[in-house]
């Protein structure tokens, strides 16, 4: 059985068209920079903000481009690199959590962040980096062992 000259083109076409329209997960590494470990001492005002499950600070003196430190619970403490997975070396590839507090957004390419680090919108298709974080009474140790 043959398929005729048009049926094999129209066929042909809509593969085409079909794999033009697939994401493309071939994108450049977000650069390595190790720090020293990180102590943040929660009964400091400045971190006031981390009193309560579901708060945020940004830390922007180590990591690539600054570490976001979420508080899951007052055990868990999650530590997610600043620089977008989406084209890592744009300039302006930096994760902020988005004024509603509920989400972690790259206002550069549109990409948003669940806290669990994973993308939920946008062109995005890798997490965040993520820190290895310890929690020790009123003190959590953010090192830059990356555990994803």
């Amino acid at each position: 059985m043959s398929i005729g000259k048009g049926r094999s083109s129209s066929w042909l076409w809509s593969l085409l068209i079909l794999f033009s329209c697939a994401r493309d997960l071939t994108d450049d590494p977000i650069p390595v920079i190790p720090f020293a470990d990180f102590n943040v001492n929660l009964t400091l005002p400045d971190y006031q903000s981390l009193a309560y499950d579901g708060g945020t600070k940004e830390i922007n003196s180590i990591g690539v481009r600054g570490v976001i430190l979420y508080r899951k619970n007052a055990s868990t403490y999650l530590a997610f690199e600043r620089n977008c997975t989406y084209h890592p070396n744009d300039a302006c590839a930096t994760v902020n959590v988005h004024s509603s507090k509920l989400y972690m957004v790259d206002p550069c390419c549109g990409s948003n962040f669940g806290f669990d680090g994973k993308p939920t919108g946008g062109v995005a298709w890798r997490p965040l980096r993520q820190y290895h974080t310890d929690v020790n009474g009123f003190n959590v140790v953010i090192t830059s062992e990356i555990i994803n």
